[in-house]
Order: C-alpha cells, then structure tokens, then sequence
C-alpha cells in the first residue's frame, strides 16, 4: 500500500515537469478566450444594447453642444457657449486643412448683449479654447419594447447617407399630419379633422426652455450711472438690494388679514397689488462701446428695450475666414479701437453684433421663476406673464395655499384653482409658464395639479382675444412680473425663460424669419439697429402674429425630426431639397440619447488639455 502511493507520488513528480509548457499554452488560451468574450459582448452590446456617440455639430443646442467654446461674459459673467462648428471638418464634404478653417473671433452674450472679442489676440491674453462636442450614451434597444416617444431626443441615421448617425428631437409620429406655426407644434391624426396643439412633459419643457434675463447676473456699476433696470418698480414698494440681485416688500399686520384667505382670483387691475416689472433692455453694439467703458452714450440708449425674441447667443459667432470677410453693412464687424481701463488708456478690439444672429421672430411663450421668501402667513403672491397684448395671471394666497390661475380679460377661462405648499413661512422656488397654450405652475421642482384647467387651446379661435394669429402691443413690452397684496415677501434669483421657437419654413436653410409680411426689406442687408428699431416700435408689430405656417404629413413608420437649434438644424424642414422625403423611416431609427457621460473635460492646469472629468455637466438628456 505505501509502495503504491510512493509510486503514485513518483509518477506525479515526474509527469508534472514536461506539463509545464503546457499550462502556459492553457493560461494564454484562457486569456485569448476571456478578450474574445469580452470583445463579442462588447460588441453585442453596442450592437443591440448601448452605444457612444459624440455630437459633432450644434443642430440641437443648447441642450446638447457640438463644437464650441465655454466663454463667461467679461461684462456681467453670464456663462454661454459660442458655436465653433466652422472650425471643424467634421460633416464637410469638402475638408479643408488647419489653415483654411475659419477661427471664431467674437460672440454676443445673451443676458446683457455685449459682443465679446475671443481671439488669441484679445487684450488680456486669455485663451478661449474649442472643445468638441458632447459625448452621449445611446439606449439602441429602447424601440424593441416601445413605440418612439415624441419630446424625446433621438439618435438614427440620415436617410440622404445612412452611414452618417444624426440626432434630433422627435416631433412627429407615424400617421398624422404635422403643422408647424408661431414656433408651436399642432397634429391632426388621419381620422381628425381638427390640429391639436402639442404639450410638451415638464422634464422636456425645462430642458427646452432659454435664458431670456438672469438677475443674478446684474451689473450693478452700469445702473449706478444710470442704465435702467430690467426689474423695476415705479412705486418703489419693493426695495431693492445694494447688489440689484434682491428685493423684498412688506406688508401691514392685522388680524383679519392674517386668519381670513382671499378667495376670489386676483385680476390686474386690482388697485392693492404692488407690481415688480420685467422690461427687456437690449443695449446695442453703439450702446456698448461707452457702457463697457462705464460711461452712458452721449445720444442715449439706442432702442433699448424690445420684444424677446428666438435669439441665441451659441448662434451669434463672428467666425474670420480667409474665403469671407468679416464686415457687415453697417460697417466692420471688428475694429481697434481706444479705451480707458482703470484710468489708464489701452487698445483693444471692439466688436459689433452679428445681426444674423440677432433672433427675427417674437416669442410669446414665456416663463418666470424666482425663489420666494414668505415672512409671514398672510396676503397673495402673484405672478403675471403676457402674450399678445393678454395678461396671465397665478396668485397665490399665503394664508391658504390655494394657487388660482386666470386670464382676467376673458371670462370664458373658468379660473382653475388648486392647493400648493405656500400656507405658511418659509422659502420656495416657483416657476410660472404660459407655454404651449397652457398656464403651469412649478413649486420646488414639482408641477402643481390643476387637472388640465390651466389650459385655453379652446379659446384660441380666430375671432377670439386669444386668437392664434394676435400680434403683440405695448403690453408686451413688460411681458413679465411679480407683485404682492399686503404680503412680506423677499424674492431672489428672478429669471424670464422662453420657449423653444419653431421656425416654420420648408424652404432655404437660412431662412430665418416666418412672418408672412416681414419688416424687413432685404432679409440679406439688415443691420443691427434696423433689427433693434422694428423690435422695440410697437408700429412694425401689426401683422407680427401673422406668420407662416408649414405642415408635414408622415404615413405609416415614418417620424419627423427636428433640432432644438431651430435657425441652424438641418432637419426635417429642409430636407426635400436635396431630394430626400421630409421623415425618418423607422428602419433608420438608432434609440433614444439617455445621458451626456462625458461633457468636454476640464483644462489640467497649466496646459491646454481638457481631462479633467467635468462632473458639474454630467446629465440625463430630456
């Protein structure tokens, strides 16, 4: 018996030295086996599961960026982006080499107006690097558990060359026929006879709303000399901060006011309501040439304050390129000039606004947000917003809680009534929007349920006040506001949105303008002044609700696509001129963008590589 184990131990000794290379042969097998595995779910997965796109050009911002640049405003630090696509070569049939590309030089910030000059040359030696765009995961396996969702932004590929992936905002579903008009979406099924407008959810509403004024970014030092503000109060009621950022009003205490709730809707005309108004001043190029030197214009303002329209600032880039000149009509785009920076006097380059970017279309679709401090339990809080010469109205009553929505010049619109958090002290962010023909309240991020009776779609009927082809007025002009009824209040971070602006045209992809009967002479020689002046002389609006209207009629398994960036997208409005159908065919589809995983890192410090994970913009794409 232990002669046998030694023996067996022998043979295992001895067998054990030549299986040497052998176990090297089976360890590389495992290794090349465990990659290939990895490398057939690998592909498997982007195959059928996920995928990584990035996103090379700005057809959808702001929501997703292509190429650009991060500048902050050197006048009031509004952060934005500058589309820098025209450095690229990325979608060009024609690529060109680094010398050839055009270089952007300047862009216009969209809270306060001033051109910025970002060249490599500017006076302060900054450098204002270009990032490519956003890079986005891909859910590819979505469209096998349900249909395409409209709001939602989607990847597919280009019907005019299937091997290039786009991505765009779905708008239109299979078997309806679309109709694009003032910059809303309406759809009429094939067994409808009537167009519904189309609502969008929240979550895609607040990603597709666009800064109009952010009075966090006030600039004190311009209204000490005199620039007016864009909040006012002409009976000083509200008191302002020193820093223009805040205001706060106070209310009288007596008992009944603070036990007995105000039941009936608040109307406008209301004497006891002390308003805080919103005026949108634009100052001009000439306006800022003395403004960015602390000094008012000899002349005055030049048409300061306008309607808000579909401007962007990603679209208002001065790009140099050796096939174009930089120069407008009304004189050069750039220039050098002479200017005094803390008593001392220095060069540098002065830039006028590019009017092709100016915005050409009036926005009514507004919002209005703030963040409110109520002192005490007691009087209302109202939020007013207006379109086309209508005012919206929210008033709240801090007693109560109840928030009632109302159109105080119709009384058609039964007023809608429904409970909120405000009964009692206490801070709270609200948001109130008139979009998509329907009044909405947002408290501390979640909707207020009012069962749908915030909205008037069935008041907007061509003989109505509301009629859907009503032109703005005077009102407009002071298109938003806050007021208080014997309230203590102090109200901060104020901001006025506007919604994404469809612009309606099947035609040239520069067209930018929908209004049947435009003020503008020659679309090809405007200026910035010509803009400035129709924008704020309430005597060019009259025919200003009479646009163009387009529609789109899609058969079965064909979807309409659309870009967030409506004057730059390349989309499903154009795409018949080059001989291609307007739609998408659901073969073409790709999935749904679900997350932008790696927004454009982060410079290491002291170089110009941009590696460092940018966290702060990391998000769920809506």
């Amino acid at each position: 018996m232990n002669r046998k184990k030694s023996s067996i131990s022998q043979n295992d000794s001895t067998a054990a030295q030549p299986e040497e290379p052998t176990n090297t042969i089976r360890v590389i097998r495992e290794y090349v086996e465990a990659l290939a595995t990895a490398l057939v779910l690998a592909f498997f997965f982007k195959a059928f599961v996920a995928e990584m796109f990035s996103i090379p050009t700005g057809s959808m911002a702001t929501t997703l960026m292509g190429r650009h640049k991060d500048v902050s405003c050197e006048q009031c630090g509004f952060p934005f982006q500058i589309s820098a696509s025209e450095e690229s070569n990325d979608g060009s049939d024609h690529p060109r080499n680094a010398q050839e590309l055009p270089s952007v030089l300047a862009g216009t910030c969209p809270q306060c107006r001033y051109t910025m000059y970002i060249g490599k040359n500017n006076a302060d030696k900054k450098v204002f690097q270009s990032f490519n765009g956003d890079r986005i995961l891909v859910n590819k396996c979505q469209f096998d558990f349900r249909e395409p969702t409209r709001w939602h932004v989607t990847v597919f590929r280009y019907p005019g060359k299937p091997q290039v992936n786009y991505i765009k905002r779905l708008v239109g579903i299979e078997n309806e026929t679309v109709l694009l008009r003032n910059g809303d979406v309406f759809v009429k099924k094939d067994n409808e006879t009537d167009f519904t407008i189309q609502r969008k959810p929240l979550r895609s509403l607040l990603s597709m709303l666009r800064p109009v004024d952010d009075n966090d970014y006030v600039i004190p030092k311009l209204h000490e000399i005199g620039l007016p503000t864009r909040w006012f109060d002409n009976t000083e009621h509200w008191k302002r901060s020193e820093d223009y950022k805040s205001f706060q009003i106070a209310a009288e205490v007596s008992e009944n006011s603070l036990t007995k709730p105000t039941t009936e809707p608040t109307t406008e005309t209301t004497p006891e309501t002390t308003w805080l108004n919103y005026r949108h001043i634009v100052p001009s190029s000439d306006d800022w040439y003395y403004l960015s030197q602390e000094i008012l214009p000899p002349q005055g303002l030049v048409n300061n304050q306008q309607l808000i329209t579909d401007f962007v600032g990603y679209n208002s880039g001065i790009a140099y390129s050796p096939d174009y000149p930089i120069t407008f009509n009304s004189g050069y785009a750039i220039s050098m000039r002479e200017v005094q920076r803390n008593g001392k006097p220095r060069k540098e380059f002065f830039c006028q606004k590019n009017p092709n970017g100016l915005g050409w279309n009036w926005v009514g679709d507004l919002a209005v947000s703030c963040r409110l401090r109520v002192e005490r339990a007691q009087g209302l809080f109202l939020l007013r917003l207006v379109k086309g010469g209508v005012i919206f109205l929210c008033s709240i009553d801090l007693c109560s809680g109840n928030a009632t929505l109302s159109i105080p010049e119709l009384p058609e619109f039964p007023p809608a009534i429904a409970s909120t958090p405000l009964c009692h002290s206490g801070t709270f962010d609200l948001m109130f929007c008139n979009c998509d023909e329907e009044l909405r309240l947002i408290i501390n991020g979640k909707e207020i349920n009012f069962q749908e009776k915030g909205r008037y779609d069935f008041l907007c009927c061509p003989d109505s006040l509301l009629a859907r082809d009503r032109s703005p007025n005077q009102l407009d002009l002071t298109p938003a506001g806050i007021g208080s009824q014997n309230a203590s209040l102090h109200v901060e971070h104020l901001k006025v949105l506007r919604d994404l602006y469809y612009i309606a045209c099947d035609r040239l992809l520069d067209l930018q303008c929908d209004l049947l009967e435009p003020p503008f002479r020659n679309e090809y020689m405007l200026t910035e002044n010509t803009v400035n002046k129709i924008f704020s002389n309430p005597a060019y609006w009259h025919n200003f609700g009479k646009t163009n209207s387009v529609t789109f009629k899609l058969g079965k398994d064909q979807f309409l696509m659309l870009g967030d960036n409506s004057a730059r997208s390349s989309d499903g409005r154009h795409w018949r001129h080059d001989g291609l159908p307007l739609y998408v065919d659901r073969s073409l589809l790709i999935g749904e963008a679900v997350l932008v995983y790696w927004p454009h890192g982060l410079r290491i410090p002291g170089t110009g590589i941009a590696l460092i994970p940018n966290l702060q913009k990391l998000r769920f794409i809506d």
